[in-house]
């Protein structure tokens, strides 16, 4: 294939990608039913292949240019990044709002359990307690959501239920949902109107979201087998592109687009928008389950995209005295290290919980 050919079907598959909904986002082990976090993730030297490099390289570029312009709409158009007062109110409801129908949905089995045996699931659909009281939990985290006083019990009672399921399966398989804390800690402060303190809540939903989103993103390199098995399951999808292309692309997709979440600025909400209307889209192909699982990340979303930019994307960009090229190469930086960063945490703490 002549190096002309190679570059348009490169840049074809990497638009294609970005179309993909979420069969290949987030949490694949839902709908693959052989997904075993304690078998051993593929070895490092068979992850760095060179088509890890080129897609890297490329998405590096995209990063570049992306940033790049995210910095100049930001200096040429600040309103677009801005936070209004009038949304703040809208933004807690939703998420009170959201939260409370998640967990009256896990209450009343609405996210159906699609490999297990029985039981109630505490959080997702693949962590299962037969605990009676894991229901009455849930039931009451959706009641204390009713008045804003009472937030903060919704809060606690999230955090009993990622102890629960910390306690069943370990902290290594709770990382996928540490956005789950990240709405503990909105909720709380949401109560606690602590001075200067609420102006952290968007913050830390929105960091908390991309741990996780990263994290599920690493997990498609690291067990390519999962999610091969989902595409295989839904061919459609693919269109015609083999299923192991397709991973390693979706991983960085994903990866990439939760880094953008929490250090946008000029076209923040568009990179929300992107990211909602990615989960969205799968809801039809994947059914109730994907609807019900991701109803919260969905939210979060929608928060992050009405708020704008937060403390934590002030602290992750330079300031704006800098040059748009020294913006997008310190925050290419920064992407570099967390990747590496988040390669060395999932084999590091595979190895302490399993080894």
């Amino acid at each position: 294939m002549s190096n002309g050919k190679l570059r348009i079907r490169n840049c074809a598959l990497l638009i294609f990608a970005t179309m993909l909904p979420s069969a290949a986002f987030a949490h694949v082990k839902w709908f693959c039913s052989s997904a075993d976090a304690s078998i051993s993730p593929v070895a490092p030297g068979a992850v760095l292949t060179p088509a890890f490099a080129l897609y890297l390289g490329v998405f590096l570029g995209l990063l570049f240019v992306g940033t790049w312009i995210d910095s100049w709409f930001d200096r040429r158009w600040p309103a677009l990044a801005c936070t209004y007062y009038v949304t703040r109110s809208l933004e807690e409801k939703l998420m009170r709002v959201a939260v409370g129908a998640f967990f009256l949905c896990l209450w009343d089995k609405g996210a159906v359990v699609p490999w297990s045996q029985g039981g109630e699931a505490i959080l997702t659909p693949e962590l299962v307690s037969g605990a009676p009281w894991i229901s009455a939990v849930q039931f009451s985290i959706a009641a204390a959501l009713v008045w804003r006083r009472t937030c903060w019990l919704a809060a606690l009672g999230i955090i009993i239920v990622y102890g629960a399921g910390i306690a069943d399966y370990g902290f290594f398989h709770l990382v996928d949902y540490v956005f789950f804390i990240g709405i503990a800690g909105y909720l709380a402060l949401t109560s606690f109107e602590v001075s200067g303190a609420t102006r952290w809540r968007v913050p830390i939903l929105c960091g908390s979201l991309s741990i996780s989103l990263m994290w599920t993103a690493i997990e498609k390199f690291l067990y390519p087998q999962w999610t091969i098995t989902v595409l295989t399951a839904h061919p459609s999808i693919t269109a015609g592109v083999a299923a192991p292309v397709v991973t390693v692309i979706a991983g960085f997709v994903e990866f990439t687009l939760a880094f953008f979440l929490s250090t946008g600025r000029g076209l923040l909400r568009a990179g929300a928008g992107i990211l909602l209307a990615i989960f969205a889209i799968a809801i039809p192909e994947f059914g109730h389950l994907d609807a019900v699982g991701h109803l919260t990340i969905i939210a979060i979303l929608a928060v992050v995209g009405l708020h704008g930019v937060s403390p934590l994307h002030e602290t992750l960009r330079p300031a704006r005295g800098a040059s748009l090229h020294m913006d997008a190469s310190v925050t290419l930086g920064i992407y570099l290290i967390l990747i590496v960063c988040f390669f060395v945490a999932y084999y590091g703490l595979h190895r302490f919980q399993f080894a």
